[in-house]
């Protein structure tokens, strides 16, 4: 079906004025950071400036291989068969697939405020815009910065070489779906889950890892957040062009990237997250497939059935996805890490977000669930009752959790001593999960 102009962002050689003030942008010589401000932000950007004066190194490396990334924006007719991108809309079942060489154009003209000022006549998604990155002199978004930085003297070091990895495919999908309990069995064994008491969803050996995601994909990557999500959009940027074309996801979307490679080293979380070194070593450059998920804030006292309800749906059409089928990835485990899900800043409860995605999981199909605790005191009462949670059958669990009167701090307790035979006799009336 064709896509109307509303379904549609351009590039900038979709208008002839607009692609030759960027012709003549990147045509100019650039020797150093202030020929680089002034030239794309009239001299008014505080982080060139903080680059400048206190990582020089930075800007040295990044100046060596500029010349190849401006090569790469004035030759966009090439890499790009058409002068628009389809945006990727919510409550719908669709893909994108891009080079690693057209994501980072993509990229690059965000990052030097092509797209933002020009942003009405191409249909800029409003929070694809790093206006708040190049404008600061601050952290975290110097951090961020600095990451970005690394990332695009990445590309341009590959662009040098001819590296065959620019070629790469990277994989956006978004799909909408719904769950029905009446269509599980009477008895469903819950899937494989292991407990991870230290590390990080970056080092798993999944081959699928959650991003908490805002309802915006990227949350506040190119503004002022700097947790779970800001985190990896940072170090993986190949994520932040999402941004670009995807629509906020409504309560039966959710999101899957494939094939992101990380390029940063980083320390730290939140205020304390810092960009140590790049991540990029030719032996061993390491990929990632993601899945993103938006929890429901919560900071009430109490647990309301029908935000329990819509994130255990969020959760299983997440989980669903690792059944989406991308030619890009195949014969992969179905298995997948994750964590504290929506417990930071969205005020979720850690004993219920771990329910709802071992729920989730088990019933999406996923063999085994790597769920990260973070060593959080809030986790303690899962580790506690592992065994006992894993010997219930899902259904039952399902249904404990689901039509139980659930209070914060208190949901496993609640959940392990609901009265199942009142719950099943109640069941037998229930009618079919959805969201609408």
């Amino acid at each position: 079906m064709e896509k109307n102009q509303y379904e549609i962002s351009y590039l900038p050689n979709k208008f002839d004025v607009i692609w030759e003030k960027t012709k003549e942008m990147f045509n100019k010589e650039i020797k150093t950071l202030t020929d680089l401000n002034l030239t794309f932000f009239k001299g008014e950007s505080d982080f060139l400036k903080e680059i400048e004066k206190s990582y020089p190194e930075d800007g040295e490396e990044f100046l060596k291989v500029y010349k190849h990334i401006s090569s790469l924006i004035l030759e966009l007719d090439k890499v790009f068969e058409k002068n628009e991108i389809d945006i990727l809309k919510s409550n719908t079942t669709d893909e994108i697939t891009l080079t690693r060489k057209q994501a980072a154009i993509i990229f690059i003209l965000g990052f030097f405020n092509i797209f933002y000022s020009n942003k009405e006549k191409m249909q800029v998604n409003r929070f694809f815009d790093f206006d708040v990155i190049i404008s600061s002199n601050k952290e975290p978004e110097v951090t961020k910065g600095r990451s970005f930085l690394n990332y695009m003297k990445t590309i341009g070091k590959w662009l040098e070489e001819k590296n065959e990895i620019l070629d790469e495919k990277v994989t956006y999908i978004r799909e909408k779906k719904y769950f029905d309990i009446k269509n599980y069995g009477e008895k469903k064994k819950l899937c494989d889950v292991e407990i991870c008491e230290s590390g990080s969803l970056f080092d798993s050996e999944a081959s699928f890892f959650v991003d908490f995601a805002n309802e915006y994909i990227g949350g506040g990557v190119l503004s002022g957040g700097c947790v779970q999500e800001e985190i990896l959009f940072t170090v993986e940027p190949e994520a932040v062009v999402s941004i670009f074309f995807m629509e906020k996801m409504d309560d039966n979307d959710a999101i899957r990237i494939d094939n992101l490679i990380k390029y940063s080293d980083y320390s730290g979380y939140g205020f304390s997250f810092k960009y140590e070194k790049s991540a990029i070593n030719d032996e061993k450059i390491i990929r990632h497939n993601i899945i993103a998920i938006d929890a429901l804030c919560d900071f009430s006292g109490g647990v309301d059935k029908t935000s329990v309800r819509r994130d255990f749906i969020k959760a299983y059409v997440g989980f669903n996805l690792i059944n989406y089928q991308n030619e890009g990835l195949q014969n992969l485990k179905k298995t997948i890490a994750t964590g504290n899900w929506g417990c930071g800043a969205f005020g979720g409860d850690f004993e219920l977000k771990f329910i709802q995605q071992l729920l989730a999981a088990t019933y999406a199909g996923v063999d085994k669930l790597y769920y990260y605790t973070f060593q959080r005191e809030e986790m303690k009462n899962i580790l506690i009752n592992i065994e006992k949670i894993k010997s219930l059958d899902a259904n039952d669990l399902y249904h404990r959790t689901l039509d139980s009167k659930l209070s914060k701090g208190k949901v496993l307790e609640i959940i392990l001593n609901s009265n199942k035979e009142h719950l099943n006799k109640k069941n037998k009336k229930n009618k079919a999960c959805y969201i609408y």
